[in-house]
């Protein structure tokens, strides 16, 4: 009965979405390869797409994003718009779908997202990519895989604990916008994302201490990471603010971009992403580009 619930509550957000999406603006001058599977067994869902300027003549910084959606709603083409933004500002990105519950819960999420990265290490050299530079992002649900993913790269415990083989991708830096880090804390929240997880058998998994940031940032060392929030983000304000404490604490290099009101109204959960084409989101990209700009490195990292 719960999943019905909420597979209403998701397709209502999609026809909003739809309707939201068809008042954007794509950018022009961006070369699209779509569709790749990056799996072999024919789910829709295991698919990507590669975005960057028309006529690159050098090679250019990478970005790996993964779309939000409460883990269960979404595929890559509800941040296509963002991720196009992202290329046209002289990027290449990688924009991906996953499998979504009840289908699969979050550690089979992590699974599908890292075959997606061991098909984009293994195509890096068929596009402009700068192997100096290669970063993630995500936001809300998708903020969550992202920091997680980020742990898995840097960390063998943590891959042994969720069944992920290495992928083969260092990153120089994640965006965490809105991320829903804490799975399990207690928090209201929790009654939705413990679902999400298998309700009480989760517990039974070798992953189930493993679904908070303050459970996974000591089993390796987290890349430096940028957090965005606003004061109108009512789903994941708290989460991001707990995040960057953690952060704080751990001494894991950060830069959180909390924003209040913008001409006197509140930005919404995850705006960079939804409205990519605003003002306040323009000045927050502008902000994560160079903040990923600061840690590329001098040598290529793969």
């Amino acid at each position: 009965m719960l999943n019905k619930i909420l597979a209403a509550f998701w397709a209502n957000t999609k026809r909003m979405d739809d309707k939201r999406i068809a008042t954007l603006t794509m950018p022009e001058g961006v070369f699209e390869s779509n569709n790749h599977e990056y799996m072999s067994d024919g789910h829709k869902y295991h698919q990507l797409d590669v975005y960057y300027p028309e006529g690159a003549a050098q090679k250019l910084p990478v970005i790996i994003d993964i779309h939000g959606g409460g883990w269960m709603y979404g595929d890559k083409e509800l941040n296509k718009p963002y991720c196009l933004t992202l290329a046209k500002r002289g990027n290449v990105v990688f924009n991906m779908s996953y499998r979504l519950f009840p289908e699969v819960t979050p550690d089979e999420q992590l699974r599908d997202i890292s075959r997606a990265l061991q098909w984009i290490a293994a195509n890096l050299d068929n596009c402009p990519c700068d192997k100096r530079s290669i970063c993630l992002t995500g936001d809300s649900a998708g903020g969550m895989l992202a920091c997680f993913t980020a742990m898995l790269s840097v960390s063998a415990e943590m891959r042994k604990i969720y069944d992920v083989e290495d992928f083969g991708l260092s990153f120089n830096a994640v965006a965490l916008t809105s991320p829903v880090t804490y799975m399990d804390d207690g928090s209201l929240i929790s009654v939705y994302t413990k679902h999400i997880l298998g309700g009480r058998n989760y517990k039974k998994q070798k992953w189930a201490p493993y679904v908070n940031a303050d459970k996974i940032v000591d089993l390796g060392k987290m890349p430096p990471a940028f957090l965005v929030t606003s004061s109108g983000d009512t789903l994941a304000l708290s989460q991001t603010l707990k995040t960057a404490k953690l952060f704080e604490e751990k001494g894991i290099e950060h830069k959180l971009m909390n924003w209040d009101k913008f001409d006197g109204k509140a930005l919404p959960h995850v705006f960079p992403v939804l409205y990519p084409e605003s003002e306040p989101s323009g000045k927050t990209i502008d902000e994560m580009l160079a903040f990923f700009k600061k840690y590329e490195k001098q040598e290529e990292i793969i």
